[in-house]
């Protein structure tokens, strides 16, 4: 009797001393299952950042890129400077992106910048993982894209105060007047767009400043009743609800109300009074807020020391005095005292130096060419735009 409960008892300990082994192994290879899905884990999470950084360095440079359009119509090699440039200053995985001429593609008729940021074993560069070796995997590829333009943008706020007449036909000749609108003796105007025309019919002969003018200096200076228009005078005038010196001063130098939108064809009145004074003075509030902006024949473009400088200055950069002004039809001359008058486009001036009673600016382009939408009575160009990826 004692000897068959000693026997059952050895047989019950071998069978609980197999079962521990059992569970050893099951555990021990559990751990080594769950260590293996930890450490690659960690080699996807590292793939996943250097993923977020690469579109993130392809987000830069193209937004970089398609920003060149809005100073510098058309300009593709500064473009594609711009987007090398952006997305050099951005890193994946602590290394600076480097992006090939092919990586990057521009449309100057779409005006969209896209930038292809790409690090693979074909280049060199592919992404090195850690614990994904031990199943071979050494070195992974990744790529990202993204695609920017400079969108027409539906309308334009914070005009200058001041709107100056569109280019005309100088017809020239005997007894025609050079620095005066003179229909009488052969001088006309075209405009980009026929008069009430529905569906718009664009005139490709149009009169006014094309984008072959970018960096023709135009002065602007107070107009006289001494009859006739010159292409150089400038005619006040003020927004919905706003009036006086102090609100047409802020106009210059920056902006009262921002969300005033201005569109071709609106309606606005001149400001009445001598605005001589205030012009002047917005005008020097405005210069001195980037005074070391100047222009650049070399890059057609505004460069600067301070405002948004970089280690080079010689760089194509925004600037405050980079302001957008209204346009209007030279045969339909504005009425000083309070009158009523249209703008039939908006340009875009660098306003380059003050001398005397005379501002000085750049031509930086045409801003309205064409509606935004065929359903939308708005219009816009190539010079006010809205970047955005669209890709």
């Amino acid at each position: 009797m004692i000897h068959s409960v000693w026997a059952r008892y050895r047989a019950l300990q071998q069978r609980i001393r197999g079962q521990r082994g059992s569970v050893l192994v099951v555990v021990a290879s559990s751990m080594l299952a769950l260590t293996s899905v930890v450490a690659l884990s960690i080699d996807v999470g590292l793939m996943t950042t250097a993923r977020v950084e690469a579109q993130r360095a392809a987000d830069a440079a193209a937004l970089a890129g398609a920003g060149a359009f809005i100073g510098s119509p058309g300009n593709s090699g500064l473009a594609r400077v711009l987007a090398t440039e952006y997305a050099a200053g951005n890193t994946i995985r602590s290394e600076s992106v480097v992006v090939l001429e092919d990586d990057i593609v521009i449309d100057t008729d779409a005006l969209t910048v896209s930038v292809f940021v790409r690090r693979n074993r074909e280049r060199g560069n592919a992404i090195p993982t850690f614990f994904a070796k031990v199943f071979g995997v050494d070195e992974v590829d990744i790529a990202a894209m993204a695609t920017a333009e400079a969108a027409p943008a539906g309308g334009i706020n914070c005009l200058l105060p001041v709107a100056i007449p569109d280019r005309w036909h100088e017809a020239g000749g005997s007894g025609n007047n050079p620095n005066t609108f003179d229909p009488e003796n052969g001088d006309y105007y075209k405009s980009w767009i026929e008069p009430e025309s529905d569906p718009p019919v664009y005139n490709s002969d149009f009169t006014g400043y094309g984008e072959q003018d970018l960096g023709v200096q135009i002065p602007l200076t107070t107009n006289n009743a001494s009859g006739g228009l010159n292409p150089s005078w400038y005619y006040p005038w003020r927004p919905p609800a706003q009036s006086g010196a102090d609100d047409y001063r802020t106009n210059v130098n920056s902006c009262v109300d921002p969300s005033i939108l201005f569109f071709v064809g609106i309606e606005v009145e001149t400001e009445p009074g001598n605005m001589a004074g205030p012009t002047m003075q917005g005008f020097g509030d405005l210069v001195d807020q980037d005074p070391t902006a100047r222009w650049n024949s070399t890059l057609n473009c505004v460069v600067s020391d301070g405002y948004q400088a970089s280690i080079n200055p010689e760089k194509c950069r925004n600037s405050p005095r980079i302001r957008p002004v209204p346009l209007f039809n030279p045969t339909e001359e504005p009425d000083l005292g309070s009158k009523p008058f249209q703008f039939t486009n908006f340009a875009g001036i660098f306003v380059e130096a003050i001398e005397g009673k005379t501002v000085y600016g750049r031509w930086l382009g045409y801003t309205g060419v064409k509606p935004a939408s065929p359903d939308e009575d708005t219009t816009a160009g190539p010079l006010f735009k809205v970047l955005r990826l669209v890709e």
